[in-house]
């Protein structure tokens, strides 16, 4: 099995709340330059 988080099998987060923390956490994740991740963010408003 792969390693999560490289560029064939990319770390999957899922954020609950879209607000400002919501937010920094996706920006923290995204700012990691080894670590290959994609994200979905969701907040209960649409």
């Amino acid at each position: 099995m792969p390693t999560p988080g490289t560029a064939s099998n990319p770390l999957r987060v899922a954020i609950i709340g879209a607000g400002p923390t919501g937010f920094y956490a996706a920006d923290h994740f995204l700012k990691q330059k080894d670590l290959a991740v994609e994200i979905d963010l969701f907040d209960k408003l649409p």
